[in-house]
């Protein structure tokens, strides 16, 4: 059987349970099951394939309609074209993401940074894009989830990047260093929008990672306040957010002295991305 038929049939099955992402989805369930490159499924090969194959991929399709995403299912997620190891512990790594890190890269090269912290490391997967594609840089990962911590841990040592350090710990409370850049894509939901979620999130997603308290910006003020001490002078801080917070979050960054460089917005044309600059302190000399 061709491998586009194969391909055809799944996304129809996908298709048929309103999938919005059944292109990719059905292209990601026959590259893991049957182990064909993206250029296989290109140049559309003749595969032969056994019961076994067959069933998991009838297996795999059920969990998916189902509503499992399929990090969830195979238990790795592409992003910024490596392969991380995905659980229960750690959110579903997404493409708006790459957004955050694709400025941050910018940045980097821009103003030769070298030191770079993010909170609420995860999977490892921003500051694994980052280092992946960056020159002599370090960077600090910090996460309250020791589990969260072991995963990016794995993830980053199997995409050979070294570069790096990982620390439990809440926030900046346990940091004595001093950064170029500091990023983060934090918990942003309103704790009572969580049970609005679609069920592949609020079902598999760590609540850890969803919850940005009472009105979503919880997050957002512990960054901005510790930040500022945690940056050299005119150092910058890039953070992913939700739709609509672009103006909420700019003024917490604003009162906490920082300047809003950039926003960024995603495919949708929604604000995704906030850069800010720390101001730079005028010191005053006595006379």
């Amino acid at each position: 059987m061709l491998i586009s038929e194969i391909y055809k049939t799944t996304k129809k099955k996908l298709d048929n349970f309103n999938i919005e992402t059944s292109e990719i989805d059905a292209r990601v369930i026959i590259k893991n099951i049957f182990g064909c490159t993206d250029k296989e499924l290109i140049m559309n090969n003749k595969i032969s394939f056994s019961k076994k194959e067959n069933d998991l991929l009838s297996k795999v399709i059920s969990e998916r309609l189902s509503g499992k995403p399929l990090s969830r299912i195979f238990g790795t997620k592409e992003f910024f074209s490596m392969d991380f190891v995905i659980n229960k512990y750690v959110l579903d790594p997404r493409p708006d993401s790459e957004i955050l890190v694709e400025e941050a890269l910018g940045y980097i090269k821009e103003n030769n940074f070298k030191f770079i912290l993010e909170f609420g490391v995860g999977s490892g997967c921003i500051i694994g894009g980052i280092l992946k594609n960056s020159e002599e840089v370090y960077a600090l990962g910090v996460d309250i989830s020791e589990k969260a911590i072991s995963t990016a841990k794995v993830n980053l040592l199997k995409n050979n990047i070294s570069n790096f350090d990982l620390v439990v710990g809440d926030w900046g409370s346990c940091i004595n260093k001093k950064f170029d850049l500091i990023v983060s894509n934090p918990p942003y939901i309103k704790s009572s929008d969580i049970k609005n979620l679609a069920n592949e999130v609020k079902e598999h997603d760590p609540l850890l990672s969803l919850d940005g308290g009472y009105d979503g910006l919880q997050c957002y003020r512990v960054i901005a306040d510790q930040s500022s001490s945690l940056l050299d002078d005119e150092g910058y801080v890039i953070v992913e957010i939700g739709y609509d917070q672009a103006n909420h979050v700019g003024q917490i960054f604003a009162d906490s002295g920082f300047l809003l460089m950039n926003k960024v917005k995603d495919i949708s044309k929604l604000d995704r991305v906030l850069i800010f600059k720390k101001k730079k302190i005028k010191k005053i000399v006595e006379i």
